[in-house]
């Protein structure tokens, strides 16, 4: 297995506090914004899944693929039980060996529970949502003989004739017509040699003519929008028997490389580092990518799926697993530690899921990191970070350190898949929903520091007129911008809103220049979300001297 963790993580940095001084005797400041050119932070969309999880099916193990056919999901990976929300591990668990699903709606497993003797790497389903084909590293389906691969109705869970005989995993599946090309680690379909790149024909079960072939690994798989082309995402640094270091594009037919001009800049290849995975919408394609002390890029790339052109770079130092266009948004999972260089966060303990704005937003800034596998990417388009930050909390399935594997999702769903076995500090293991407003989601996630840790401090002014209050702002997981009440002796006493992150809470302060002397006040702050969630802080007292 390839090693897919990236620098260790390190501790939490909070970034410099902007000091903001007010006027009139009570207004507060706004915090800094970034260079014009690097793309600003952008409060989520109104419209989009919020990072309220719902209560969804859980696993005894790791999730690396989700595929969407309607209203189910299908999860594959490695696990051997599935449990309903809320359940403890070993509680209430049925067996489910390495292949299940549940309905998108509810997050309840279905009765979908078919056999395989080894982990499921690939998941895709046909191109009318009829069929489900697997992949991985499994030679058997209850006892029937299906090495790698195998075909289910998505209807009616039924396993299918279909079956390609491959000696080797399966990583990556996707379909064209009734063709369903298949990557991996195999070297023969049958009888008939392919080398780590092959098609089979739905109908029949016929190995087609595509062989293009890759001297390593492949582990991703996508048709350009136009269907003309598949775009292959791997380690190997040939394919067709020409230069495409780690991805490349190919004929649909037979196999012929075309021109893929991302592999000329982005060169994640050979045994440390690969394209992981890729997806596209109308326009674009989208990929991932991982290096551990090898390749020039982590994070996620957009591309014409013309010519492989690169539309604009997520520059988050940390490996990235999967990504999901949906609408205007592009969601990612992975271990983003470092992502200064679009205009987020510096060095901290890795975020495992990210969305960005489809359009660019900004340019890259010059990197300031050090690593082998950091180059600078200055002036290339870059997209924006949106404020929707769940905190997934890392497994020990993989070895590896990580959390999700998977995204997957739909214009009212976005789901998460991986070895994870919290979300948002409470307990749920391997999967993982998130909704939208508009689909009832709970719109609980309001601001998260709280207590203490939520008053502001009060110190008599210098010039001896009244009091000062500051406080550093408080953050939202997903709202950008909070508002704050500002209370003395139980009357409000100012409201203004400010934007704040997680990992850059800038110091607010507000003057309150009508409290008298000798007098003693009482103070708290209000802090309120856009969808009503509020918190409270304890109370102050100050006398003015």
């Amino acid at each position: 297995m390839l090693r897919r963790s990236s620098r260790p993580a390190q501790p939490l940095r909070t970034l410099g506090s902007l000091v903001a001084v007010a006027a009139l005797g009570l207004s507060a400041a706004l915090p800094g914004t970034a260079s014009a050119a690097v793309p600003p932070v952008l409060q989520k969309p109104a419209a989009a899944v919020t990072a309220d999880a719902l209560p969804t099916a859980q696993i005894d193990g790791i999730v690396w693929k989700q595929v969407i056919a309607g209203n189910t999901v299908f999860a594959g990976g490695r696990f051997a039980s599935a449990r309903p929300a809320g359940a403890a591990r070993g509680t209430k668990s049925v067996k489910r060996s390495n292949l299940m699903a549940y309905d998108i709606r509810t997050g309840k497993m279905t009765t979908f529970a078919p056999k395989l003797n080894g982990q499921v790497r690939a998941l895709a389903t046909s191109p009318d949502k009829k069929v489900l084909y697997v992949g991985g590293d499994f030679t058997k389906v209850g006892t029937t003989n299906r090495p790698a691969f195998a075909a289910f109705s998505v209807s009616t869970g039924k396993l299918l004739p279909l079956t390609g005989n491959f000696n080797n995993r399966i990583n990556a599946i996707t379909t064209i017509g009734i063709r369903v090309y298949v990557g991996g680690w195999f070297t023969r379909v049958g009888q008939k040699p392919r080398a780590r790149l092959a098609a089979l024909y739905s109908t029949t079960g016929k190995v087609a003519p595509w062989n293009p072939s890759a001297n390593g690994s492949v582990e991703a798989l996508i048709p350009t929008p136009d269907k003309k082309k598949v775009v292959v995402g791997g380690s190997f640094s040939t394919l067709g028997g020409k230069v495409n270091r780690g991805m490349g594009a190919v004929s649909t037919i037979v196999g012929t490389p075309g021109t893929w001009k991302a592999n000329t800049k982005i060169k994640n290849y050979g045994g440390s580092s690969a394209i992981l995975s890729l997806a596209a919408d109308k326009d674009t394609v989208y990929g991932t990518a991982y290096g551990y002390e090898a390749g020039n890029f982590e994070g996620v790339f957009a591309a014409s799926p013309k010519d492989g052109t690169i539309k604009w770079l997520q520059d988050c130092h940390g490996d990235q697993y999967d990504v999901a266009p949906i609408g205007s948004l592009v969601y990612s999972v992975g271990h983003a530690h470092f992502c200064k260089n679009i205009g987020g966060f510096a060095e901290i303990d890795p975020q495992r899921a990210l969305v960005v704005s489809k359009a660019a937003k900004g340019t890259v800034a010059t990197n300031t990191q050090a690593g082998i596998n950091y180059s600078n990417w200055k002036g290339y388009k870059a997209p924006a970070i949106y404020n929707w930050f769940p905190k997934l909390n890392t497994g020990k399935v993989s070895g590896s350190t990580q959390g999700a594997w998977s995204v997957a999702g739909t214009s009212k769903y976005v789901v998460l898949g991986g070895e994870f076995t919290t979300v948002n500090g409470k307990p749920q293991q391997g999967l993982t929903r998130f909704t939208t407003p508009a689909n009832k989601a709970p719109r609980d996630m309001g601001p998260q520091v709280t207590g203490a840790k939520a008053a502001p401090s009060v110190w008599g002014r210098a010039d001896g007129r009244g009091l000062q209050l500051g406080w550093n702002a408080n953050y939202d997981l997903d709202d950008r911008s909070l508002t704050y009440q500002v209370l003395r002796d139980g009357k409000s006493l100012k409201t203004f809103s400010r934007s704040s992150t997680f990992w850059n809470r800038p110091w607010v302060t507000l003057a309150d220049t009508t409290a008298k002397k000798g007098k003693t006040y009482v103070y708290q702050l209000r802090i309120t979300d856009r969808d009503g969630n509020r918190v409270t802080s304890p109370k102050v007292s100050r006398k003015v001297a």
